[in-house]
C-alpha cells in the first residue's frame, strides 16, 4: 500500500537531483550546440620605459660612452682592443687603426651593436640634408598665386654645350645683348658664363618664360665642367658650327648628354657663312647619334641673331612636350621651404674673398642665412646676380654669386656638392657628421689586395725608370745587363735624388678650371702636385714649392711684388698663364726638361 503524501511531498517527489549520468549526458548535447570558443585574451605588452638616444652616422667612443652613460674602457674592450700601443677597430671588413682613444670614431650600426648588448634603446639621428623633388607643392591656381606673391615658378636651367670656337659664347651675347666674348682671352671660354633671356609666351602661364643658360667651355680641357653643367641642367642646347662639323668636343658633349638622359635641341649655327650643303651634312652626321635622332635641329646665326626667334620658340614647345619636365618648371615653389642649390663654381675675388657661384634649385637665398656646401661651413654676407650687381635675395632657376665668410676649418672648393641653408646649429652638426666620416676614412687600414696592388705598382714603376736607366748606360758606357741588375733600387722604394715624378706646385682662380688642370696633371705619369690652391700666389706656395724643390705654376692669377721678391731669393720658379690650354702646354714642357 503506498503511503499517502501531501502537496509539498508531491512536489518534492517529482524533483529529481540530477545524477553523473545525467550530467554526462547534458554536457553531450551542450557540445554539439556550443557557441564557438571565445578568443583567448591578447597577452598585456610592458611598455618599455628605456630611454631612447638618438645616434648620428659617426660619433667618436668618447661622446657615446658619455651618452649611454658607460665607462669608456669597457666600450673600447668590446669594439677596439688595444694591441701593439694601437687600438684596432673592425668594421663591414674593414681594419682601423687609432692611436689613442679619442680618435677612435663609431659608425652608427656599430654603435647599434654596442647599444644591443649593454640593454640600451638607440635610433638613428639623420642630420645630412638631401635634394627634394623638383615639384615640392601642388601648382597653384592662378588666383592663389595672385594672392600669394611669396610663391613662384622656377625658370627653367639650358646648358649650352658644343666645340670650342663653335659660337656659344657669341650666342649667349646675342640673347642677352651684351659682348663678353670679345673680352675672353684667345676668344676662349674657360669658366661657366650665366645669363637670363626671355624666350615667350607658354601655355600654363600668363607671364613669359625666362630661362637661365649656362655657357660652358668647350675646350677638351674643361670635360668636367660640361658634365656637371649638364647634370645639373633641365634642357641642352648642342652647338654645332656649320663650317666645321662634328669634332672632338662635340661627341664629349653627346655623351654628357646621353648620361644625364634630359631633352636635347641641336643648333647648326654660323649659317650666315656657310652654304646649305653644309648645313644639310651636319645635320645628316647629327642624326647618326641615339640621343639626336629625334631631338628638333635649328639653323641659326648667333653672330647676326637669325632665326633666334624660332630657337626660343622651339625651346618653349621643348618644354611643354616633355610632360616631367613641364611639371617641374610649372610647379609653384615655396621660398619658405628648403633652402637648396648646386655649386657650379668657387672663385677667390680680390675684394670679395671666397665667392661661390651657385644655381639654386629652391627657397631663397639672402644675407646672414648659414649654409654648408661640401666641406664649407659659412654665413652668407652678399648675394650677386650673374651680371655682378647686389640683390637682396636669390630665388629658384637662377644662378647667384654667395660671397661668404667660413666659418668650418677646411677650405674646400665644393664643386658639385649641394648648396644647402640651415640652421646654424644644425650646419654645425652636418659639419661634424662630415669631418668624422673623412676622419674614420683615414684610419682605414689597406687590405692585403690593396697591399699587394701598391706593391706591384712601386715593383712597375722601379722597374720602368730601371729599364730607362739600362737603355741609357747600355748606349752610353756599354754596360752589360748583369752589371745593371746589381744596381737596382729594392722594389718600393725610390731614391729622393731620382724621383719617378716631378713635384709641382697649382694654383687657379676657380675651383672648375682648377680640378680641369688637376685632372689633366693626373694623365702624366711624370708630374705630381704637392699642393692645389684658387686665388693668387702666396708666400706660403712659395715655402711649400722652396722646402719641396718644384715649380710653382698659375692659371690667370697674379703674383704681388713682395712674393715675386721671395720667389726669386729662394730661387722657385713661377710660371704663370692666361689660357689653360697654355699652362698645360708649359707643364708638359716642365716634365719633358731633363733633370738635374
Amino acid at each position: 500500500m503506498r503511503p499517502t503524501v501531501g502537496v509539498g511531498a508531491h512536489v518534492s517527489a517529482l524533483w529529481v537531483p540530477p545524477t553523473a549520468g545525467m550530467a554526462v549526458r547534458t554536457l553531450r548535447t551542450r557540445r554539439t550546440r556550443r557557441a564557438p570558443p571565445a578568443m583567448a585574451a591578447e597577452p598585456v605588452v610592458e611598455e618599455d620605459t628605456r630611454p631612447v638616444h638618438r645616434v648620428p652616422a659617426f660619433i667618436r667612443i668618447r661622446d657615446f660612452a658619455k651618452l649611454i652613460k658607460q665607462p669608456v674602457d669597457s666600450l673600447v674592450k668590446m669594439v677596439a682592443p688595444r694591441s701593439h700601443k694601437r687600438f684596432h677597430m673592425e668594421f663591414d671588413g674593414a681594419k682601423y687603426e687609432f692611436k689613442t682613444i679619442k680618435q677612435v670614431v663609431l659608425p652608427f650600426e656599430l654603435a647599434r651593436e654596442i647599444a644591443h648588448k649593454l640593454n640600451k634603446r638607440v635610433q638613428f639621428d639623420d642630420v645630412e640634408p638631401r635634394f627634394h623633388g623638383d615639384a615640392l607643392r601642388p601648382r597653384k591656381t592662378r588666383q592663389q598665386q595672385q594672392e600669394d606673391q611669396m610663391w613662384m615658378r622656377r625658370n627653367p636651367v639650358i646648358a649650352v654645350m658644343g666645340h670650342v670656337d663653335h659660337g656659344k659664347t657669341t650666342l649667349m651675347d646675342t640673347l642677352r645683348q651684351s659682348n663678353i666674348a670679345q673680352f675672353e682671352v684667345e676668344g676662349i671660354t674657360q669658366k661657366i658664363n650665366v645669363c637670363a633671356a626671355v624666350l615667350g609666351q607658354t601655355q600654363a602661364s600668363t607671364s613669359p618664360l625666362t630661362a637661365t643658360f649656362l655657357d660652358t667651355p668647350g675646350h677638351f680641357h674643361f670635360f668636367r665642367m660640361r658634365t656637371n653643367a649638364a647634370q645639373v641642367a633641365d634642357l641642352v642646347l648642342l652647338i654645332v658650327a656649320a663650317d666645321e662639323g662634328v669634332l672632338l668636343q662635340t661627341e664629349e658633349s653627346i655623351g654628357a648628354i646621353e648620361d644625364a638622359g634630359i631633352p636635347v635641341i641641336a643648333c647648326v649655327n654660323k649659317v650666315d657663312v656657310a652654304t646649305s650643303e653644309q648645313c644639310d651634312a651636319v645635320e645628316h652626321d647629327l642624326r647618326g647619334y641615339v640621343a639626336l635622332q629625334t631631338c628638333p635641329m635649328v639653323r641659326i646665326s648667333g653672330r647676326t641673331g637669325q632665326h633666334l626667334d624660332q630657337l626660343k620658340d622651339v625651346i618653349v614647345q621643348t618644354i611643354e612636350a616633355s610632360p616631367a619636365l613641364a611639371q617641374r618648371l610649372n610647379a609653384c615653389v615655396a621660398p619658405d621651404g628648403p633652402i637648396e642649390g648646386v655649386v657650379l663654381e668657387s672663385v677667390a675675388v680680390k675684394g670679395r674673398g671666397n665667392v661661390l657661384r651657385v644655381l639654386l634649385k629652391h627657397g631663397v637665398v639672402k644675407k646672414h642665412d648659414h649654409f654648408v656646401a661640401g666641406m664649407i661651413h659659412g654665413v652668407v654676407r652678399s648675394v650677386n646676380n650673374a651680371d655682378g650687381e647686389e640683390i637682396a635675395k636669390g630665388v629658384p632657376g637662377t644662378v647667384v654669386d654667395v660671397m661668404y665668410k667660413r666659418l668650418s676649418k677646411y677650405m674646400d672648393a665644393p664643386i658639385e656638392f649641394g648648396f644647402f641653408v640651415l640652421p646654424a646649429e644644425r650646419a654645425k652638426q652636418v659639419m661634424l657628421q662630415r669631418e668624422l666620416k673623412i676622419e674614420l676614412e683615414e684610419k682605414a687600414v689597406p687590405t692585403d689586395e690593396e697591399m699587394k696592388e701598391l706593391r706591384e705598382l712601386a715593383e712597375t714603376e722601379d722597374g720602368e725608370e730601371q729599364g730607362e736607366r739600362a737603355n741609357a748606360r747600355a748606349s752610353n758606357d756599354g754596360m752589360n745587363n748583369a752589371a745593371l741588375k746589381s744596381e737596382r733600387v729594392p722594389a718600393g722604394f725610390v731614391e729622393e735624388t731620382q724621383g719617378n715624378t716631378r713635384p709641382i706646385v697649382v694654383k687657379a682662380d676657380g675651383a672648375g678650371s682648377l680640378t680641369s688642370i688637376q685632372d689633366t696633371v693626373d694623365e702624366m705619369t711624370g708630374i705630381s702636385t704637392v699642393r692645389l690652391g684658387i686665388g693668387d700666389i702666396t708666400t706660403t706656395d712659395i715655402d711649400v714649392a722652396s722646402n719641396s724643390r718644384c715649380a710653382i705654376f698659375g692659371f690667370n692669377v697674379k703674383m704681388r711684388r713682395r712674393e715675386t721678391k721671395l720667389a726669386k731669393a729662394r730661387g722657385v720658379r713661377v710660371v704663370l698663364r692666361p689660357t689653360v690650354h697654355g699652362l698645360i702646354d708649359e707643364i708638359t714642357k716642365f716634365e719633358q726638361e731633363p733633370r738635374d
